[in-house]
């Protein structure tokens, strides 16, 4: 398999392409490649490249395009709405979202979330955790690189605009609808901006989900067993991209 790295659009579009330096010292310092190695290039949007290197210098790996593999516009926007644990559970939580073909994640503060990130931090933490998805991406050898949404309250995401269609909310309360029920409408009715809230540890408190329920969300539950939150974020997003068809899309 070719190695594969990721640029910014614009510079996709070039006929020769200067990567990126990590991908860059990665190709040549580990990969030990060379001018003449192959190269898949992405822009993260579904576009792919075939090329191969034909200069490594002071000013970085240059690629020369010799076939260009654009792909369709994506019709799914499957997004996991995760209050961030502590730990380093979120970056394995985003690298899982990648994995099960998650289009964003979106990390909230919620009021029992014992992890509090806002101003120079959060950014921080959201740039981290977008080398991650980068990186689960070249893994998984897909086109498309998730992304990781800006730091926000619960209540900032939920009063936002241009939410997705249909939402569910991860619930222990007694009137959950069973998760597999909900999915199984969610095909029949052919939804495909669909997005999943996973609370803290400490779960929801009753104000969030009310907030939540007036938002359009629909508590679910996963059944009988507690799960930990990372848990049930990965089986959230498995059952919802198989139901939905989101990795047999790409």
């Amino acid at each position: 398999m070719t190695p594969r790295c990721f640029v910014d659009p614009d510079e996709w579009s070039r006929e020769q392409i200067c990567l990126r330096p990590e991908d860059a010292h990665h190709l040549t310092a580990v990969l030990r490649a060379g001018p003449g190695t192959a190269v898949t290039v992405g822009d993260g949007r579904g576009g792919e490249a075939v090329g191969e290197i034909v200069e490594i210098g002071p000013a970085g790996v240059v690629v020369t395009v010799r076939e260009r593999r654009p792909r369709g516009a994506a019709d799914w926007r499957l997004t996991l709405v995760q209050a961030v644990p502590k730990g380093e559970r979120m970056e394995w939580i985003v690298q899982k979202a990648v994995e099960l073909g998650a289009w964003s994640v979106v990390p909230v503060m919620t009021e029992r979330g014992v992890v509090r990130l806002d101003g120079e931090r959060a950014a921080n933490r959201v740039t981290r955790w977008q080398r991650v998805a980068v990186e689960a991406a070249k893994q998984c050898r897909t086109a498309w690189v998730m992304r990781v949404e800006p730091v926000v309250t619960l209540p900032q995401w939920l009063g936002a605009v241009g939410r997705p269609a249909a939402l569910a909310i991860g619930s222990l309360e007694a009137d959950a609808q069973p998760f597999r029920d909900v999915c199984v409408g969610l095909r029949q009715q052919a939804m495909r901006d669909v997005a999943v809230l996973i609370g803290p540890e400490g779960d929801f408190t009753p104000d969030e989900m009310a907030a939540a329920k007036a938002a359009g969300a629909r508590p679910v539950t996963f059944g009988r067993r507690v799960l930990r939150v990372e848990t049930a974020a990965v089986y959230a997003l498995s059952v919802l991209a198989y139901e939905l068809g989101v990795m047999a899309a790409e």
